[in-house]
């Protein structure tokens, strides 16, 4: 497989060349990849940033194309923003070339690599995000008229008792329990009666 790397730093070109012993097309400017070519990719992120994101966003996002970004100081947002546009490998530009090695069979076989640290941040800012996300109440989707109703029928109350005691007429009681039970994805009265004893 070709390695195409995209960067408009001499120095990093300079460390590739060094400690990669692979075939190794530089290019200054991005253009769009040859299709069907038997190719991957490095983007250099950090001697042309913005150009990355829209070449990800345009030519890999959605496609198996085996593409990697090095960046001179990598973070977590950036590796995260890289990933999301398609990006199946992120590293930092000058790490050692055993790992370069690694990354590119990986790429080559379809298969992502990153560093472990910055794998052990996703998975800590994505337990963070579950533990702020707020709990929600599993009446919290319904609206009044359709939580008063859902209580009605936890209580035992028939479709004609509901219509009386809000003064409404059946076939609008039936359309909100209808409503409910999309909300909530029950079938019937009784699994909503279940729902609401487990709540």
């Amino acid at each position: 497989m070709k390695l195409i790397v995209y960067s408009a730093s001499a120095s990093f070109e300079a460390f590739l060349r060094r400690h990669l012993e692979a075939e190794i097309e530089f290019r200054h400017e991005l253009q769009a990849p040859d299709s069907g070519a038997d190719e991957c990719y490095l983007l250099h992120i950090s001697s042309m940033e913005l150009e990355v994101y829209e070449w990800l966003l345009k030519h890999v996002s959605g496609k198996r194309i085996p593409t990697g970004v090095c960046a001179d100081l990598p973070n977590i947002r950036e590796m995260l923003e890289c990933v999301r546009l398609g990006a199946r490998a992120y590293c930092n530009s000058h790490m050692a070339s055993l790992h370069y090695r690694q990354m590119l069979q990986l790429l080559e076989r379809g298969q992502s690599w990153f560093p472990l640290q910055m794998l052990e941040q996703a998975f800590d800012l994505a337990q963070q995000a579950l533990k702020q996300a707020p709990a929600q109440k599993p009446l919290d989707m319904l609206t009044d008229r359709e939580k008063e109703i859902a209580l009605a029928v936890a209580d035992g109350k028939s479709n004609r008792q509901i219509a009386d005691l809000y003064e409404i007429s059946e076939p609008t009681v039936k359309t909100h329990l209808s409503n409910i039970f999309k909300k909530l994805e029950l079938k019937d009265r009784v699994g909503l009666v279940l729902y609401l004893k487990q709540a």
